[in-house]
């Protein structure tokens, strides 16, 4: 029996008990705790090795090859009689303590720590009677191993050709341990390893307790992939009801399949969904699923789909696409029909064929993002890219300075879904963009404690359409009444293009430390130093009178010059960059632990800076942490500062490790002066305990937002080698109206070694 045969079967069985026969390329759930009987423990692998590699004596008389070795052998009239040791032919090996061979009749008989070896087949017996050369006889107390890990107990079993096996009190897992976390018991299994087996009287047991019966089952045994029905179990939901899935698998060829998995509901429409994979030869897999119902409850009809593929020529191309799409956002929390974490996103695509080349690369890219929103408007915003080609030169060495390029061509689109909103109608938006930039850069020198880095760049860009309205004023910096969140969405405006130079000059220095040598503190032991670095950079890029017409889609558009500079901008950037520095011992070099930057910039002239504010003069106060004291602790920290308007925006992030297998992390933020984005403020918190031994988990996620939770999730497991008990509670906080959606959901979920995760109850 092969790897994949158990393993199959083992799958199919769960269905026995339907009056149809079960054709699916998994193994059936076999049962009922029947008495496993005691076997014992066999020879050593390294016992068995002698009989393998060293020559042996051919017997007289044998009809085939066949070799024998042991301790003690005699020979006589019935045959030969062997004491610890083995018989062997090309393709079969027996190993025990006491084996007869009667040479005349090819009858074997072995007791005691028995050994059975063919191709695909292991098996370990207490007492066995075989024909050497047809390979038919009968076992008592006998185990056989498949792989990976499949272990197969039996009282009685009687064989024809190592094909066709008859077993009396089976019992079946895939736990290499005495007390098995589950296992598979039957009273009966006819199997035919060239089609299929057939038994009686399953059940499955996890631990002690039984979780499932079947009277009667049969599964395909064969080593061919087979199609037929898999595995499953009912479940329940307070919302939908009993649930119960019937999958089919479908083989197409050796290198394709397909899976019908329609779910059936008490309480709603049947759920229909299909996975079709292939895989025709190493370099390229994919998979193509979908699912959908047409809900009774409100006649909502709900769907998703999601293509993958990827393929990697040999010659450098590559391809990969990921597309997904979804009828609304909660279709997977209702269902859960995806794996993944609660609250990730499914609703992005990417299409991507590219290949690089020694002195540059080409790829053609497209993308799809989807937002949902509720209490905010548009309800829907999807940022789409059809195939844009691109191509990019890499850096080319110019004296001190490198030396880039890059050119691309698209067409992107916004769409708008705002029921909620009547001035702002439900439409897309598209236009074509091309843009060429040349870039030099670099180091431009060293002079004593000063350093000076300069980056010059030009860029050209041309657009088929602009905004309908202009954002501000670009003479006086003057917003409109036009509100931001929406108007940098309509992109309908007459045809314009771009020209710009910019430039970037900085000077760093002089550098001032100071070292703190054999230091203790906390969990820290050696020298620190602290050094502070002052620099001050100027930056000029060009400006044009349509500049407030340009649509707002990337960083091309919004932040295309020298050092991610806005259009138009003429400013001066003044700050330091600390760093705090450690070493162990003085032969050791300093590594940074903390790097701190704090600047600030002065516009000349007003622009619309890229978080949607016009403004002149000195802005912002842009300060930036990153910290990590420890190899378990690391902190980073973000902040803008607005300096007429006294708001900021922050982010914090705080990562820590325990010596306990525990990892928390707890993140803070607040947008309060990007006017182009939706103003949002939080706490996220997500932590991982182990306790025993990491026998127990402990998993939480949270979102709150000062005046509700949005999003919580918290999980605790009990694993054991075989199998895991999780209790998950999910909370969310809906943004959209769904007839079944419920705020809060708890499940219990049971996860078995080598058939999978089986939700039990949801509600």
């Amino acid at each position: 029996m092969g790897p994949r045969t158990l393993a199959r079967g083992l799958r199919h069985g769960l269905l026995g008990s339907l009056s149809f026969m079960l054709a699916a390329q998994s193994m059936p759930f076999l049962p009922g705790i029947a008495p496993a009987p005691e076997i014992s423990e066999g020879p050593d692998f390294a016992e068995l090795l002698p009989y393998r590699p060293l020559p042996m004596v051919t017997t007289e008389g044998s009809t085939e090859p066949l070799h024998y070795r042991g301790e003690q052998v005699q020979n006589d009239s019935s045959g030969w009689s062997i004491q610890r040791g083995g018989l062997q032919s090309a393709d079969l090996l027996l190993v025990a303590d006491k084996i007869h061979y009667n040479p005349k009749t090819n009858l074997v008989e072995a007791e005691g720590h028995i050994r059975l070896e063919a191709q695909g087949l292991r098996l370990r017996a207490e007492r066995l009677k075989m024909d050497w050369r047809q390979r038919t006889g009968e076992a008592w107390a006998l185990e056989l191993e498949f792989d990976p890990s499949w272990t197969l107990k039996a009282g009685e079993a009687s064989f024809n050709t190592l094909k066709r096996w008859n077993f009396q009190d089976v019992k079946v897992t895939s736990c290499a341990q005495e007390q098995p976390g589950w296992s598979l018991t039957m009273s009966k299994l006819s199997l035919n390893l060239d089609h299929f087996a057939t038994f009686h009287n399953a059940k499955m047991y996890v631990g002690p307790v039984p979780l499932l019966y079947l009277p009667w089952g049969t599964y395909p045994a064969k080593e061919a992939r087979s199609s037929g029905l898999l595995p499953t179990l009912p479940k329940y939901s307070n919302v939908l009801g009993v649930t119960l899935a019937l999958p089919y698998f479908q083989t197409l060829g050796n290198s394709a399949d397909v899976t019908f998995e329609p779910e059936f509901h008490q309480k709603e429409n049947p759920l229909w969904a299909a996975e079709l994979r292939w895989h025709p030869e190493p370099t390229h897999e994919g998979s193509l699923s979908a699912e959908y119902i047409h809900q009774s409850t409100d006649g909502e009809y709900r769907y998703a789909y999601q293509f993958r593929d990827l393929w990697k020529r040999e010659d450098g191309w590559q391809f990969s696409a990921d597309l997904n799409h979804a009828s609304d956002s909660l279709l997977e929390s209702d269902y859960g029909r995806r794996v993944g974490d609660f609250g990730g996103n499914y609703f992005n695509s990417s299409l991507y064929l590219g290949k690089s080349f020694s002195f540059a690369n080409f790829s053609v890219a497209a993308s799809d993002q989807r937002s949902y929103f509720s209490t905010y408007s548009p309800s829907v915003l999807e940022k789409q890219t059809f195939p844009t080609i691109q191509s990019r030169l890499y850096p080319i060495g110019v004296g001190l300075l490198y030396f880039d390029a890059g050119v691309s061509a698209g067409r992107m689109a916004y769409r708008l879904e705002t029921p909620d909103v009547d001035t702002i109608p439900d439409s897309s938006y598209t236009w074509n963009r091309a843009d060429v930039y040349t870039r030099l850069y670099g180091r431009l020198g060293q002079w004593g404690p000063f350093r000076a880095d300069v980056e010059t760049l030009a860029r050209y860009t041309a657009y088929d359409a602009s905004l309908r309205e202009p954002l501000y004023t670009p003479q006086t910096a003057v917003g409109s009444t036009l509100d931001p969140s929406f108007n940098q969405f309509l992109v309908d405006g007459k045809a314009i293009d771009r020209s710009l130079l910019s430039g970037r000059f900085k000077l760093s220095g002089p550098p001032i430390g100071r070292t703190y040598e054999d230091l203790h503190f906390w969990k820290y032991s050696g020298d620190l130093k602290h050094l502070v670095e002052p620099f001050v950079a100027f930056t000029e890029t060009s400006s044009s009178s349509a500049d407030a017409e340009i649509p707002r889609f990337d960083d091309v558009d919004s932040r295309p010059g020298a050092g991610g500079s806005a259009m138009g901008e003429r400013s001066l950037e003044i700050g330091f960059m600390q760093h705090l520095m450690g070493r162990s011992t003085s032969a050791s070099f300093f590594s940074d632990l903390v790097r701190w930057k704090i600047s600030s910039k002065y516009h000349f002239r007003p622009i619309l800076l890229a978080d949607g504010r016009y403004e002149k003069g000195w802005t912002t106060i842009e300060t930036e942490l990153d910290a990590q004291p420890t190899d378990k602790i690391r902190i980073s920290y973000k902040a803008t500062s607005d300096l007429e308007e006294k708001h900021t925006d922050n982010s914090l992030t705080v990562n820590v490790g325990t010596d306990f297998g525990g990892q928390y992390s707890l993140a803070f933020f607040s947008t309060a002066i990007n006017s182009l984005l939706i103003r949002q403020h939080g706490i996220q918190l997500a932590a991982m305990q182990r306790f025993w031994d990491d026998r127990l988990r402990l998993e939480a996620n949270a979102n709150y937002d000062y005046s509700t939770i949005v999003s919580a999730q918290v999980g605790l497991t009990y694993v054991t080698p075989c199998v895991a008990y999780s209790v998950r509670y999910t909370h969310s906080a809906l943004n959209a109206v769904s007839s079944i959606s419920r705020e809060n959901k708890i499940e219990f979920v049971i996860s078995l070694k080598s058939l999978g995760d089986f939700t039990l109850f949801s509600h």
